[in-house]
């Protein structure tokens, strides 16, 4: 039997630095849903040094590092991410250790448990957990165009060899000409334990560190506010599941986002951080309220918020200012791959329990750092596209205004 711990939540205000990102802009289609965005919470323990000596120790996830020259504006970037290095052979795979803490909220009457059965959004009555388990972002699959379970769109026409999680096979994709093409053995796997079931009792106020945001029966969502609860789910929660640098903590929620100071300031959907030890962590909403619309359900969180984890662990990988799509309305200068794009998502995929998924679409490295139109860093990706199903077609213009060429 599953343990559950109780964790009684004493309100205390928190400080809170993070990497802001503006609401994407609404059209009047898509009037009558709430709109959700994304953050970072950045690194803020040393250099990109730092972090490569502590995980050659083996005392954090695995990462890798290196340097080039971005023709976007012929500066020198280094970035840090998991795994190993797509330029540094030999190319072969990476395991990395996540810990999946499921979460029950409790928010005066209202109950958001990621462990019950839930019928709402296509869930098919499993709990938000094992649909979780059971998805493409932590099940491996094929990417070959094939229908039926377990097959996936080829990604921009390109059919990479073997099974593979979503994230993993956005990572092969980017980098495809730099590892050897489809058939490089170049993978990030995951060993995943799942922690003790944890539960969060919160008081219900108008103004204060929870609220219902919206809805009934399946539309009920549940609000948090960031600046309070933040510093618990990376402590409390954190050290009630014995979590470590070592391992990716994901806080799987059931219809539970954040809002910054007041419930109105909503609604971020999940982020990821890194505390001052290197342990990097990320609550993630699952979302079968359907409050945000078609293209914010089930995991499309999950493959915004892992994806930006694998290729931007610390949350600070610097990069050209780009912005003017997806979530950004200004502009921004990391490597977030969910970002440009929040809101999109990558083809629908079916799994082997009946489930069907929705991915969130996420960008390529070369689009951050690449000029229009150079063969270097076009080359690298797969079919030669700036992202998973080809949305943009080209790279990111200079912000401001921002934007993607479409080649």
């Amino acid at each position: 039997m599953k343990r559950t711990l109780l964790l009684i939540l004493c309100f205390a205000a928190v400080a809170l630095t993070a990497t802001r990102v503006r609401i994407y802009a609404q059209d009047a289609a898509e009037s009558s849903h709430l709109k959700g965005y994304s953050l970072v919470i950045p690194w803020k323990g040393g250099s990109a040094a730092d972090a490569i000596a502590a995980s050659s120790k083996a005392t954090t996830i695995p990462l890798a590092s290196f340097t080039f020259t971005a023709s976007k504006d012929g500066q020198s970037y280094t970035d840090v991410i998991v795994g190993k290095s797509p330029f540094q052979p030999p190319y072969t795979s990476t395991t990395v250790k996540l810990l999946v803490v499921p979460m029950i909220i409790n928010i005066g009457p209202f109950v958001f448990d990621s462990t019950a059965p839930n019928s709402c959004g296509g869930s098919m009555g499993n709990s938000d957990l094992a649909n979780f388990l059971n998805s493409p972002i932590m099940t491996p699959l094929l990417f070959d165009g094939g229908t039926g379970p377990g097959h996936a769109a080829l990604i921009n026409g390109v059919k990479l060899e073997g099974k593979q999680t979503y994230n993993d096979a956005h990572r092969r994709a980017e980098f495809l000409g730099a590892i050897g093409g489809p058939n490089s053995q170049y993978r990030t796997h995951y060993a995943i334990t799942v922690a003790p079931t944890q539960t969060i009792t919160t008081a219900l106020s108008s103004g204060g560190p929870s609220a219902i945001i919206a809805g009934s029966g399946c539309s009920l969502l549940g609000g948090l506010d960031i600046f309070t609860f933040d510093n618990y789910f990376a402590t409390t929660v954190l050290n009630a599941v014995h979590g470590d640098p070592t391992y990716f903590v994901i806080f799987l929620m059931h219809n539970i986002v954040f809002y910054e100071g007041s419930s109105s300031l909503c609604c971020i959907l999940g982020y990821h951080g890194t505390l001052n030890n290197l342990q990097t962590y990320s609550p993630t909403d699952y979302d079968t309220s359907g409050e945000f619309g078609g293209g914010i359900v089930n995991v499309s969180v999950a493959a915004h918020e892992i994806g930006e984890w694998l290729d931007d662990p610390l949350g600070n990988n610097p990069t050209p200012l780009w912005g003017g799509t997806g979530q950004v309305g200004g502009c921004q200068n990391n490597w977030e791959v969910g970002d440009p794009l929040t809101g999109t998502d990558f083809p629908a995929i079916t799994m082997p329990n009946g489930v069907t998924y929705n991915p969130q679409e996420t960008v390529f490295w070369s689009w951050y750092y690449s000029a229009d139109h150079d063969p270097y860093f076009q080359n690298i990706e797969a079919g030669g596209k700036y992202s998973m199903h080809g949305t943009f077609g080209g790279p990111s213009m200079v912000c401001p205004p921002g934007g993607s060429f479409t080649n």
